[in-house]
Order: C-alpha cells, then structure tokens, then sequence
C-alpha cells in the first residue's frame, strides 16, 4: 500500500512537472475571424417637444479594423405614418459634424400611430425600423423641499429635498418613464441666465427606479411592479437640497418627465448594463438592444411634460 501510495505521488509530480514545461514553452491556437460585410447601424431618438432631429448613421466594423465603425454620408432619412406619408426627411444637407442634424421650425410634435423609419445609403442595404409615440405623461408632483436628512460619512449630514409622483400605469401598455430635474441658474452680478443644469437624483429600496447612465436620470418602470398595490404611485426620490439665498443657488427647479417607448426603454436599460459591467473579463457581455433591421442601433420615441417647482 505505501508503495502504491508513493508511485502515484511520483506520477502526479512527473505529470506537472511536464505540464509546467509546455506552458513555459507556450500554447497557441489561432483563431479565424469570419469575413465582416459592414452594414448600418442607424440610432434616431426624438421626443414631442424636440425642436431638433438628430439621427447618427454609422458603418459597422470588424474587430479586426483598427479605424472602427465610421460615420456614413450620403444617406437618406425618412420618417413616415403609416406606408407613405412621409412626416420628415433628412439628407446631405444635413449631415453636420458627423451626424444628421435638421432644426425645426417648432417641435417634433405628438403623433398617434406606428412611425416607420427608412433608411438608405450608398454601398449598403436599407434598414427599417418601426416605433410608437406613448401617449403624454400624467404627473402629479408632492415637493418637500428640505424635508429629509442623510448622513453620510464622508459629508455628515447632508439636507435633502423629496419628491413624490404619481404616474399612470396603463393596464395595456408597458409603461417606463425618465425622470429628471433641472436648475436655472443665472450670473449674480449681469443676472443673466446662465442656462439649466441636471440635478443628481438618488432612490431608496425601491426596485421600480433604477439609475439611466446615458442621461443620468432615473428610469420608473412598471416591469418591477407587480409586488406594489399602488402600481407607480408614490414614486420617491431626493436631491441635495440649496439655500435659495446663497449667489451661487439656483433660481428655479423643474421635473421632467418623459414616458419612453418600450424599445427605447430597452435601449436605455442595455446600454446601462453594458456600461456598468466593470472589468470582469470572464463576465458574460452584455447585448445593447436594437429595433433596427440591421441589428445596430435604435429607433426610439419619447413624450414629456414638464413641471415648474416652487
């Protein structure tokens, strides 16, 4: 038995030792990429009050090609109601600093119906892309301005103001809202406006809200709601609060409340996902949603109402 005991000692030591000499001399296996054909990759997101369109026309790439996905000129941009009505247009024209720019006269406006979106370029296939506008946010607003206290351990005690909303959760739509404020500040000695800035939002325990990193808002979604009788009631978040009589304070605040599309509400909750994956290198990837033909980008659309605070 001690013989037989020492032998496979023996043999597990010759067999590592072994193993230990081919990775010192090293193993190589080459990989062949498959043939990449570039296709577009197309994002337009718009909202009802937009005063300007702004679609981003790419190539993809392969990973190979150190140049990377390029913008692509030359293309046409339409989007339709229905199969031919054809509501705006973009071109060469308005292809500016790298992306399809067209500024309207007023805004985007509201419209009830699935919009198409077509596009064509030189040298590639067309892509197609479907969305429907939701219908215009319902909010109703309860503002507490410093009226909760957080401490933190690098700040102490940091004064907070508290909103609370109240939103309509369709019973036939998948609802998900964008929530943001903004500040207006303006030059304290010219006392001109100096243009609004997004406040920072945080929430607490609450699996309907969760952070937007492309925006940096919070998104409200009815898809965490099923535990909550009140649906997407007494929806609550904070913002450090100002002293209103300080020179750098602002004058005003605002609530934005959009209510996105369930594709772009995709996008926006894949895109956070890739974005926070951290540097796990043996973490599964994350797939940034896409409602495109092509499989790259997104064709989203948004409705807001907008909510002065006192």
């Amino acid at each position: 038995m001690k013989n037989i005991f020492t032998l496979s000692i023996a043999l597990i030591a010759t067999i590592s030792f072994v193993s230990c000499d081919r990775f010192a001399d090293g193993v190589v296996h080459e990989v062949e990429f498959p043939e990449h054909s570039p296709r577009l990759a197309v994002t337009l997101i718009s909202g009802d009050i937009d005063s300007q369109i702004v679609a981003q026309v790419t190539s993809t790439a392969s990973v190979l090609d150190a140049a990377g996905p390029q913008p692509v000129a030359g293309a046409v941009i339409s989007l339709s109601l229905g199969e031919d009505a054809i509501v705006y247009t973009l071109g060469e024209e308005e292809f500016v600093d790298l992306a399809y720019k067209l500024n309207l006269d007023d805004t985007f406006g509201h419209f009830d119906g699935m919009m198409t979106l077509n596009v064509d370029a030189p040298g590639f296939d067309p892509v197609t892309a479907t969305n429907t506008m939701p219908p215009i946010p319902e909010v109703a607003l309860t503002y507490e301005y410093r009226g909760d206290t957080m401490h933190s351990p690098w700040n102490g005690d940091v004064i907070q103001d508290i909103y609370t909303l109240d939103l309509v959760n369709h019973s036939d739509l998948d609802d998900s809202y964008l929530i943001n404020v903004d500040a207006l500040y303006i030059d304290a000695f010219t006392l001109d406006t100096l243009g609004w800035d997004q406040v920072w939002l945080r929430s607490q325990n609450d699996q309907r809200i969760t952070e937007e990193f492309i925006t940096g808002g919070l998104i409200v979604s009815d898809k965490n709601a099923t535990g909550w009788t009140d649906g997407l009631a007494d929806i609550t978040f904070f913002s450090k609060s100002f002293d209103y009589d300080k020179e750098w304070s602002p004058v005003a605040l605002r609530l934005r409340v959009q209510a996105l599309s369930p594709e772009l509400a995709k996008f926006y909750e894949s895109t956070g996902d890739y974005l926070s994956g951290g540097f796990d290198l043996f973490a599964e990837p994350s797939l940034i949603y896409s409602n495109v033909s092509s499989g790259f980008g997104c064709f989203g659309l948004s409705s807001q109402t907008m909510v002065e605070i006192n």
